[in-house]
This record gives C-alpha cells, structure tokens and sequence, in this order.
C-alpha cells in the first residue's frame, strides 16, 4: 500500500494510517512468532540508536534566541483595567457610582504603576541574567577551545617524543648482544646448518640421556628439535617438553611428544615443590640473562625431589676456540656461563653431587702440533704449546650433572 500522501491524492484513494501501522505491528508480531525477530528487538535497537544518537543538550546559541523571544512576549504584555459601568437603578446611584469609580480608579492606577514597574524590573533582570549567561558560556567556548587546541598542540609534541624515545629504545635494545630477535629463518634449520642432523645429536646425547633413567618425571626445558626427548621416550622415562618456539612445538607434536610452549623460569615457577625428577637443559641456559640462570639453579633445587638430577649442556667459555667457532654464531645467545660459576651455584642450592663432564673436543687438525725432539728447550716449548693449545683449544662444551 503507498504511503506517500502525494500519491495517494493523486490516485484518488485516502490512507488510512492507524491501518497501515497495524498491518506493519501484525507483520512484525508474526515474524517475531516465527522465530525471526529476536523478542528483545525494539529493546537492542532503541539501546543502539541511543548509543549513536544520545541525548544532548540543546547548543547555547539557541537557548539564549529562545530567552529573546519570550523577553519579547513579556514586554508586550499591557496591563489596563476595565471600566466601572455606573449605571445603577437605586436613586442617585450614578452619582454613587462615578464617586466611587473615580477614587477606585486612582488606587488601581496606582497598582497597576507599581506592577507595570515591577513587571519591567523582572524583565531586565531577566534580561541581563540572559546577557550574563550568554558572555559566560561565549568565554567558556572560547577558553575550551584554546585549551583543547593547547592540549592537541602538546599532544602532537609528546607522540613525537614518545615515537623518538621508543625509535631510541628500540635501536639499543638491537645493540645489546643476545637480545631476542625475530628471525625468518626456522630455528630447526639452524640447528640443523651449525649442529648437525637429527642423528648425530641423538648419538651425541644417548650416554646423557641414561642419566634420568628412574627419574621421572623429566622436564626438557628448550627441548628444540625433541631428539633428547626421543632417546628419553625410547628408554621409558616419561618426559614433557618446553619451548617458546611454535614451529618446534608443532613439528614436536607432529613425532607424538608431549610439548608446550613456555619460558624455562616462567615455567618452574608455576609446578610443585618437589615434583620433578629431572630436569635437562641442552644448549639453552646461554640463552638466559644472568639473574635467570641464578634463578634457574634455584627453582630446580626446589621443584627437584629428593634423589632428582639436573643435566645441562652449554658452551663452554674456558675455551676461546668457542667464540670464534661457535658461541657467537648463535645471535639469540646472551653471554657464556662459566663451569665454575654453575658448580658453585649448585653447590649453594645444596645439591649432593656435581660433576663437571668436558665434551665436543676440538679437533686434532685444528689444534697445535708438537715440535719434533727431545731435548730440554724442544720439551719446555712442547709444554708450553700444551698449556697454549688447553687454553686456545678446550672442549667446545660442557655437562653439569647435579644430583639433588
């Protein structure tokens, strides 16, 4: 049915609007019955025209165009009053009336002054009450908007101090050797480039891994590509994996192990005193910032139970083939930890047993060769060429097996 009244005369039909509103309320109902209006619909929508729409104040502009108005309207009240008729039909009532008419006259009149200035005194007030309001709110809008304008202006000025201080940040975190960094590169085809395949580390770790045979449960902490895990599993000593690397975690899932993503001394923090049985670190505590690997040491002393063992595996820096070989080639490495200084770590955390175990030494072809003889100056430079090589040319790595 039409709806433009337009085309309703033209057509010569009159639109019965009640009709046409209750067809539409019939309408609605029946979808609603349907199942295709929701029964809170008027609701969400008049909550979602309020929220676009709102209820805001009438501008100043036209509060005062109103006040002019009805200042207008009030000035052109005229105040009169009406006649006495002094017609009377009582003898000499006329005469009664006109004497009676003229003084109630004076009164009035001078009623009718006193409320005529009254009534202009009220609406000058008004008046300048009005005025009053209109230079207010007319300073206030000024003032407003040169303080919001000063505040844009400070605004724009901190965002840039805020973008050059995070630029500077940004630049000398990038500077700090070992800061994390986002490669695009996989870390297992790292691994796989610097430390060699999958089998050659499984070869490497098999003696390590027999370590936690009947200490359960194990946690390897930065497990990268799982082949400790692997050798843990096939041995029959229950494992779960940590890493903060998703492409590792998904690829680990893939193989059937038990992974999740987590930070070495975040995660600790958050298991039981004394439910671990063993906890393994291979080349990941070089990774950690100094008050994390002290940290390391003492959680493990608490989450460990009785009889439970530590084994990590690090760079070892007592050896300076390492920086040029291997330490630095990692860009994710924060800084060497010393043999040293993790045995005596462990010994403060009153572990029972610490030992030291050298591994990946360097070899015989890069290390220094021996003069040939035998006689004293020939043996005393071959001595110190030994005390050199021990120096230049230490194992690669080191173990720390620490048994609680």
């Amino acid at each position: 049915m039409p709806s433009d009244p337009n085309h309703a005369s033209a057509t010569g039909q009159a639109v019965d609007l009640d009709s046409v509103i209750g067809e539409l309320k019939a309408r609605i109902e029946a979808r609603r019955r349907s199942g295709e209006y929701p029964d809170d619909l008027e609701a969400t929508l008049d909550e979602h025209f309020d929220r676009l729409v709102g209820v805001r104040p009438r501008s100043s502009p036209a509060l005062h165009d109103e006040l002019q108005s009805a200042l207008r309207e009030l000035n052109q009240v005229g105040f009169s009053r009406a006649r006495i008729d002094p017609a009377s039909r009582l003898p000499g009532g006329r005469l009664v009336h006109r004497t009676m008419s003229r003084a109630l006259s004076r009164q009035i009149d001078g009623v009718l002054s006193q409320v005529e200035q009254q009534s202009w005194l009220i609406t000058h007030a008004i008046a300048l009450l009005g005025e009053i309001a209109s230079t207010i709110g007319d300073e206030f809008d000024t003032k407003v908007l040169q303080q919001l304008d000063d505040l844009q202006v400070r605004l724009a000025e901190q965002v840039r101090e805020v973008n050059r201080l995070e630029y500077q940040v940004e630049e000398t975190r990038e500077r700090i050797p070992g800061c994390a960094v986002d490669a695009w590169y996989g870390q297992d085809q790292f691994t796989a480039f610097f430390r060699g395949g999958s089998d050659d580390l499984r070869s490497r770790y098999a003696e390590l891994a027999k370590e936690f045979i009947d200490c359960e449960p194990v946690i390897d902490i930065g497990f990268g590509r799982g082949e400790f895990m692997e050798l843990l599993t096939e041995l029959g000593v229950a494992v779960h994996g940590v890493e903060p690397d998703l492409q590792l975690i998904t690829s680990a899932r893939g193989r059937g192990l038990d992974v999740e993503q987590g930070f070495a001394v975040e995660y600790l923090r958050s298991l039981e005193p004394g439910s671990l049985g063993g906890i393994v670190m291979i080349q990941v505590i070089e990774h950690l910032s100094p008050q994390h690997v002290i940290d390391f040491v003492s959680l493990a002393a608490e989450k460990l139970r009785p009889g439970g063992k530590v084994v990590l595996e690090t760079v070892n820096p007592a050896s300076l083939y390492t920086y040029a070989r291997a330490f630095w080639v990692d860009p994710d490495h924060v800084r060497p930890v010393h043999p040293s200084f993790l045995e005596f770590l462990f010994r403060e955390a009153e572990f029972s047993r610490i030992a030291i175990e050298y591994r990946s030494p360097v070899s015989d072809s890069e290390a220094l060769l021996p003069l040939p003889g035998d006689d004293p100056q020939t043996r005393l430079l071959n001595e110190n060429f030994e005390r050199i090589g021990a120096l230049l040319f230490g194992a690669q790595d080191y173990a720390v097996i620490a048994t609680r």
